[in-house]
């Protein structure tokens, strides 16, 4: 459930350009929004606990990737520390303007890097909780984001 929010919320359009963005349509709008909120006094934990959720979703499908790619522990292991690291996670959502959908206290001018990576991990939460958990819608966002294995 979404916090108290007092700070305007997407509309309905800029979600459904979100939703381009990220391969994938909600079904539960309450989780997208509360995806794209940061924590705050206002908001509570805002998105951190979906962000706990898709950080576990983020290292399993790269590790399933890497298991079928025959890849070895080591090379895996590299993966996540590239793909899954709050320097990769926030220059993907800059580079695909996740930062113009973002709900943020109106005192902060720009998204800082962690709150990116934060939120670009809630998105990926946000989605395994909206598809009733299955991985693969995961997977799929993973890949539009740019967050997935490299083929």
């Amino acid at each position: 459930m979404v916090g108290r929010c007092i700070f305007a919320l997407p509309s309905d359009e800029e979600l459904q350009v979100f939703e381009e963005k990220i391969n994938y349509s909600f079904t539960d709008y309450i989780l997208s929004r509360e995806a794209l909120q940061v924590s705050s006094g206002f908001n509570g934990d805002g998105n951190k606990k979906l962000a706990l959720i898709g950080d576990r979703i983020l290292d399993l499908i790269i590790v399933t990737s890497g298991r079928n790619k025959n890849k070895t522990r080591g090379e895996i292991s590299n993966m996540i520390k590239q793909r899954a690291s709050n320097a990769y996670l926030a220059k993907q959502g800059f580079v695909l303007g996740i930062d113009k959908f973002i709900v943020k206290n109106p005192s902060q001018f720009d998204i800082m890097p962690s709150v990116m990576a934060t939120t670009m991990e809630a998105i990926v939460g946000a989605v395994y909780l909206d598809c009733n958990q299955q991985i693969q819608p995961c997977a799929d966002v993973m890949t539009a984001l740019g967050l997935s294995w490299p083929e």
